[in-house]
């Protein structure tokens, strides 16, 4: 990338963010000032990520995203912002002055182990791959793939498909338009893993500030968001691969904060903070719609059940946190239903037989989308599942389980009075992982064969992320033996869980990454020590700028100077025909087993248009039945290129490829799992006859 478009694109970011962030802090500081400092942190958190994602959406379905218009929407909202009247400050009990059970220095000294080790092993992850290209099957199909077509159509008003009989094209996009902020500025993603790493850290302090609302010890809720963050799924799915479900483990346990706060102050601010936390991770994942509407409702039947103000209020409560929850996600429902015709598409809604929105049946899912009930009963695969599920989530699942059910017991039993809060996140702990099993593709793998169920293990970190913060509160309820021997198990699984997840393969590394945690730390400290001399602040955030654009521009080039390269041969051949300016058709099966042809093919600057050769039938994106339509789709297409995969087994003599090379199509590039190949020449004029 030239360095002028580097500079460019580094100035229109940090102008968004920045007016992205003083928009957030109008609000904050006008509407939420009774908040400490850590709840208000997470407050700007939410509402900072609302904002940005509208003012990426708003262009988005006016049909005119560019990085003007973005700039354009940023400078509304802040004027909106600037509308917003400062409420009455008033000062409450905060959790932190509320009596919490007192942690010993044991204790002290096991949470800081596992706290300091997980973040090492975090810092020495993100320092290994930030010179290197985003990997993994998702990211590369369908995430950067819909980021790279929105900016090319400035629409959200397609279903963009790159692989057959699948439905990437119709999910929640919340997270992709986080993705986006980070793409458009410079039509690249050498930084996508900035707000990704960025939601993975709220993820963590998101937890610790539940289990503190909890009156957890500190030692024992800083235990419980260093367990949360060490999941070995969420380290393997954060930091290598950027998937946005950071965004949604943060905002979720962001809501159930505040929803947790409301119980103890009935401010209705902490009901809207609920509601847009809650309605940003219903909008970026299915399982996000599925959680959020699991927790909302056993929320609404605990108040009605405790007859807490009435039943209006408590319907006009869930009202307004399930409107909020809903418009996080309405946008991504009003375009399935416009374009596909069901807001839900693939999934057939027709409760108790009534058919409200059909669907046609979903091949893939039948195939390989079992869920984990499907094989309630057949022990065998019980037992390979039990792996699976080890393999992504740790021990963190038995841990959690056992905790919530001794937890459940000593609530009831507790003192005066049940303690409701308690109950009810135990009910939600349990409510989530029962339907974790019920989830389509946590068994993901052909039947009797789910070898690919760890990666879905993603759908049941909801669930320990209400777990986590009730074993912090159960911690401090117990004996001192059984306290030291429930945190012991809690650092246990947060060390082996950040081991395998970040990938500890040196402990030169990790000693690395903890000294500079420590003079990062240190270097917080001293400014905190010199808050009052503006000129010291100043000074550090100018040096401050400077170190990040350069390291900035050094990833950028360490990511583009050799992108996507030597790691298959017919990809080399791709992207050395068509760095930009080209139409490249894709077909066929490939192999999941290596890197994907899809985002490669958009180019490093996003200058190729990339399209699947098949039609749209009932919905899905399907591979044409016949050489005729094939070759026909090929003439019509304007294609220059195409990349034909060689089978899921491969390599395969798929009838793509024959096809292709009968209409005349000429192989440049062949690989065990992909072959490319160029248009044949145009017919010339025919000869004139000689007189």
């Amino acid at each position: 990338m030239p360095t002028e478009d580097f500079l460019a694109g580094s100035a229109l970011f940090a102008l968004m963010l920045a007016l992205v962030g003083t928009a957030t802090a109008l609000v904050v500081r006008r509407r939420l000032r009774h908040l400490d400092r850590l709840e208000l942190a997470l407050a700007s958190v939410v509402v900072g990520t609302a904002v940005l994602i509208a003012v990426h959406l708003v262009p988005l379905m006016l049909t005119i995203l560019t990085r003007g218009t973005v700039i354009a929407a940023a400078l509304l909202a802040l004027g909106l912002a600037a509308l917003v009247k400062p409420a009455e400050p008033d000062r409450e009990l905060s959790p932190a002055e509320r009596s919490v059970p007192p942690s010993s220095q044991a204790s002290w000294a096991v949470a800081a182990l596992a706290a300091v080790f997980a973040a090492a092993a975090a810092l020495a992850d993100l320092g290994r791959w930030a010179g290197d290209e985003l990997v993994g099957v998702d990211p590369l199909t369908f995430h950067l793939p819909n980021v790279g077509r929105w900016i090319q159509s400035e629409s959200m008003w397609h279903i963009d498909q790159f692989v057959p009989l699948l439905a990437h094209g119709n999910y929640p996009n919340n997270g992709d338009l986080v993705l986006l902020s980070a793409v458009l500025p410079w039509h690249n993603d050498f930084l996508v893993r900035l707000p990704i790493t960025f939601f993975l850290v709220t993820m963590a302090v998101a937890v610790f500030a539940v289990a503190r609302e909890l009156r957890a010890p500190h030692a024992a809720a800083l235990l419980a968001a260093a367990t949360a963050v060490s999941l070995p799924v969420v380290g393997i799915a954060t930091i290598p691969r950027a998937l946005p479900d950071s965004l949604m483990w943060t905002t979720f346990a962001c809501g159930i904060l505040f929803l947790l706060r409301h119980a103890r102050t009935a401010r209705r601010s902490d009901l809207v903070l609920a509601g847009v936390a809650l309605g940003i991770a219903a909008g970026t994942k299915w399982y996000g719609i599925s959680s959020v509407a699991v927790v909302g409702v056993i929320w609404i039947a605990a108040r009605l059940l405790a007859r807490q103000g009435g039943a209006a209020m408590v319907l006009r409560d869930g009202v307004l946190v399930g409107g909020l929850s809903l418009l996080g996600t309405l946008p991504w429902l009003v375009r399935n239903l416009v374009l596909s015709g069901n807001p839900v598409f693939p999934l057939n809604v027709a409760p108790f037989g009534l058919t409200i929105f059909d669907a046609p049946p979903d091949v893939i899912r039948d195939e390989v989308g079992f869920s984990i009930a499907d094989y309630a009963g057949e022990l065998d695969v019980l037992r390979q599942l039990a792996g699976e599920v080890v393999e992504g989530l740790g021990v963190a699942p038995i841990l959690g389980g056992a905790t919530v059910a001794v937890a459940f017991v000593l609530a009831r039993r507790r003192g005066r009075a049940p303690d409701g809060r308690i109950l009810v996140l135990a009910a939600s702990a349990v409510a989530l992982a029962l339907l974790y099993t019920v989830t389509p593709a946590t068994a993901l793998g052909l039947r009797g064969e789910p070898s690919l169920a760890h990666g879905n293990t993603r759908y049941a970190v909801p669930a320990l992320l209400i777990a986590l913060p009730i074993a912090a509160w159960l911690a401090g309820r117990l004996p001192r033996s059984a306290r030291l021997l429930l945190e012991a198990l809690l650092a246990a699984t947060a060390l082996s869980g950040a081991y395998r997840g970040y990938e500890v393969v040196a402990l030169r590394e990790l000693v690395l990454a903890a000294a500079a945690l420590a003079a990062l730390a240190a270097a917080a400290w001293l400014l905190w020590r010199l808050r009052a001399r503006r000129l010291v602040l100043a000074a550090a955030a100018g040096a401050a700028v400077l170190v990040g654009l350069a390291a900035a521009h050094r990833i950028e080039g360490a990511i583009n100077d050799g992108r996507y390269r030597g790691i298959d041969r017919a990809v080399d051949t791709l992207l050395s025909v068509a760095p930009e300016g080209r139409r490249i058709g894709l077909a066929s099966d490939w192999s999941i087993g290596g890197l994907s042809p899809v985002w490669p093919a958009f180019g490093t600057r996003i200058g190729n248009e990339v399209e699947y050769v098949g039609e749209f039938v009932d919905g899905f994106l399907t591979p044409y039945r016949s050489a005729a339509l094939f070759q026909e789709a090929l003439r019509h297409g304007g294609f220059d290129i195409l990349v034909i995969g060689r089978g899921f087994y491969p390599p395969q003599a798929t009838r793509e490829q024959r096809w292709a090379i009968d209409a005349g199509w000429r192989t440049i590039g062949l690989s065990r799992r992909l072959r490319v190949l160029v248009a044949p020449p145009a017919p010339g004029p025919a000869p004139q006859p000689q007189p």
